[in-house]
């Protein structure tokens, strides 16, 4: 058997499921970004480990919609806020103390919103940052691995408005060879989810008449001047 096209035919069926089973709560969030980003608010974005492949999805770059913002460790290891032994060995992610330093290092606003990113839902960092955000009245999505999260209990959906699945296994594993379990989902689907998202926040524009704001590439001739003129009404607050 041609196993890269196993894993293709695996990918596209999850991706199909996500798109069927997810379809409703697709217009949901994106209506909820979107009305957040009318308002001058910014989607605050943070993933746990490989969640911060989705972060990086939607946090400013080419042909994505302008008012998002990452929540990233490694500005805090810069910053000499935090050590970078703590993130490679995950110990960051019990430290409920990050999330003053995230208010430190960053120009937050009542206004914003947050969309958080974790395999199983259950770290205490990202448990706080939702708790947080909902004791200011923000809104909060949790984008997790439903599967896994049902053997914890409540954690991190108990604080969302709304949430979407990765629709992957627990361990997170893609196929077999020889006994040996390979390739990941997770981080694929959670990606197209993203993009996905990104498409449905374009239409909600487009439905209510108003132009998105999409970034162009710095390649095009006045990117500079038009991605700018999206992100200078945020200050510093978008990049």
């Amino acid at each position: 058997m041609d196993i890269m096209k196993q894993y293709f035919d695996l990918i596209r069926e999850k991706v199909d499921d996500a798109y069927a089973k997810e379809n409703d709560r697709f217009s949901q969030i994106a209506a909820m970004f979107g009305e957040c980003m009318e308002n001058l608010g910014v989607v605050q974005l943070f993933g746990v480990r490989h969640g911060e492949e989705f972060v990086n999805e939607l946090n400013y770059r080419a042909g994505g919609i302008a008012p998002f913002h990452g929540l990233k460790l490694k500005d805090l290891v810069l910053k000499e806020m935090i050590d970078q032994k703590d993130i490679d060995s995950g110990a960051i992610y019990d430290d409920l103390s990050v999330a003053d330093k995230f208010e430190q290092a960053y120009d937050l606003d009542d206004r914003d919103m947050y969309c958080l990113v974790s395999f199983y839902g259950n770290e205490p960092l990202i448990i706080e940052l939702a708790r947080r955000a909902k004791a200011k009245g923000q809104k909060v999505v949790g984008v997790v691995n439903k599967r896994s999260y049902d053997r914890f209990g409540g954690t991190l959906l108990d604080y969302c408005d709304a949430w979407l699945d990765m629709g992957a296994d627990d361990p997170d594993t893609a196929l077999e060879i020889d006994g040996l379990k390979i390739g990941q989902l997770s981080s694929t689907v959670s990606n197209v989810i993203a993009q996905m998202l990104t498409a449905e926040i374009y239409q909600y524009y487009v439905r209510s008449g108003k132009e998105a704001p999409v970034l162009l590439s710095a390649n095009i001739n006045g990117a500079d001047v038009h991605n700018d003129s999206l992100t200078d009404p945020y200050g510093r607050r978008i990049r």
